[in-house]
């Protein structure tokens, strides 16, 4: 593929980064509004889709979300929905969030790192420019507000366009103002995925430089009700929007690094060498414990 490069170090990879993100300024405008977008991917086969797509699992959102809450309503106690969905990415729920990072360098960890494919290929997609939001605004709150509220079951879409019109939270968030059904289905069905800065409120997601692509939907098909009780009513079913890493599709003049399997153990070396490491990446006691313990243990087996 053209869009592929292969990079077999530190140095490489960042000479074709600073090469790529030279064109993209002079090919765009740059704004505060507009930046590039890394994703770390350990197996270079994998598709781009988030957990809740790949596990075939959209139909079950409502389920995941209301059961964590269930048994840790603590842990999410005072957090916007956007900010609890982000929270149960961070234990593995499956969710429609697909980590991305603003640091290269941070995505070339993650295509390095997993012992568990290590035999395979990494990749690393670099996405020029992207147009971001905040995830206050009005088009993350809906879909926030349909993943919370709304998935699971067939969608009445007037009843649900009603709560959107009356939600003084979507309404107080900037850019768009909903006023009719068609607008709503525009956010949910026709982006295919939001680019959406988060509130660096965890170190993970500040040492990461995290970011993420919320994905939207597809509509699987539309009915008509015949009950007497609500005759004529539209009811909507949807379906995992689905790349197959098409990535003129996904976003244009991405491009793909690819990071042969011989050659990750040096790239993270080299990685660890400037700071870009496990223990930096996961900051959390647990995880910094299991560091120090690999540390000390490595030591000693050099004696």
């Amino acid at each position: 593929m053209s869009n592929v490069i292969l990079v077999k170090s530190v140095s490489e990879f960042i000479q074709n980064i600073f090469e790529l993100n030279k064109i993209a300024i002079d090919s765009n405008s740059p704004s505060v509004s507009s930046i590039n977008f890394y994703r770390g991917q350990s197996n270079f086969e994998w598709e781009l889709e988030p957990k809740l797509y790949r596990e075939n699992l959209l139909n079950k959102e409502s389920v995941l979300i209301a059961e964590f809450l269930r048994i840790a309503p603590n842990h999410f106690e005072n957090l916007t929905y956007f900010d609890k969905l982000v929270k149960m990415q961070h234990y593995g729920l499956p969710t429609r969030l697909l980590d991305t990072t603003r640091n290269p360098l941070v995505a070339l960890f993650f295509a390095c790192y997993d012992t568990n494919q290590k035999k395979q290929d990494g990749s690393v997609y670099f996405f020029p420019q992207l147009p971001v939001l905040n995830q206050n605004t009005s088009f993350i709150s809906l879909l926030m507000k349909y993943a919370f509220e709304y998935s699971g079951i067939s969608l009445d879409i007037a009843e649900f366009t009603k709560d959107v019109l009356n939600d003084k939270k979507i309404f107080s968030s900037h850019t768009l103002k909903y006023k009719t059904t068609d607008d709503v289905l525009h956010t949910l069905c026709k982006v295919r995925y939001y680019a959406v800065l988060p509130t660096l409120n965890n170190p993970r997601i500040y040492n990461q430089d995290g970011a993420f692509l919320l994905f939207g939907m597809k509509i699987k098909k539309i009915t008509k009700s015949t009950n007497p009780g609500n005759l004529n009513k539209l009811y909507y079913d949807f379906d995992p929007i689905k790349f197959n890493n098409d990535l003129e599709k996904f976003w244009k003049n991405s491009k793909i690094f690819r990071i042969p399997a011989s050659f990750k153990e040096l790239v993270l070396g080299e990685l660890g060498s400037i700071g870009i490491s496990r223990n930096k990446m996961f900051p959390e006691l647990e995880y910094q414990a299991e560091f120090i313990t690999n540390m000390i243990l490595k030591e000693n087996n050099k004696h």
